[in-house]
């Protein structure tokens, strides 16, 4: 059986500003959804389709880590642009744009507002 990515969940300390630094980065609005006693906050990412593929999330159960599992993110047409932004938004270049073997593109490795040390990807 071969698989894929089905859903990601980022967790924050502070909720507004994981939410504000992830829409920083990706120039974009995320669906903020949640917030009941039943339902954790989330500020929802959308895939360039439209579906919904992961989120921020707040809850007493999920804590921000450096160690762990590595999620890749998508940055799109240009990895460079979406590097750009890291540090105004408040987060920290960990490994700088490195280029994969055999054309399979680009790789950064970035520390956000909320301490987790997350992947992009691109081609270019």
């Amino acid at each position: 059986m071969q698989t894929k990515i089905n859903w990601f969940e980022i967790p924050s300390n502070d909720f507004a500003r994981a939410t504000r630094f992830y829409e920083t980065l990706f120039d974009t609005t995320l669906r903020i959804e949640g917030a009941t006693a039943d339902l954790m906050q989330m500020a929802i990412f959308t895939s360039p389709d439209g579906d919904t593929c992961g989120c921020v999330t707040h809850s007493e159960h999920q804590k921000p880590s450096s160690n762990g599992t590595m999620i890749y993110l998508d940055a799109g047409a240009s990895i460079d642009a979406v590097i750009q932004r890291i540090a105004p938004a408040g987060g920290k270049v960990y490994v700088p744009k490195t280029q994969l073997p055999d054309d399979i593109g680009y790789m950064a490795h970035f520390v956000d507002t909320e301490g987790n040390l997350i992947g992009l990807h691109a081609m270019h």
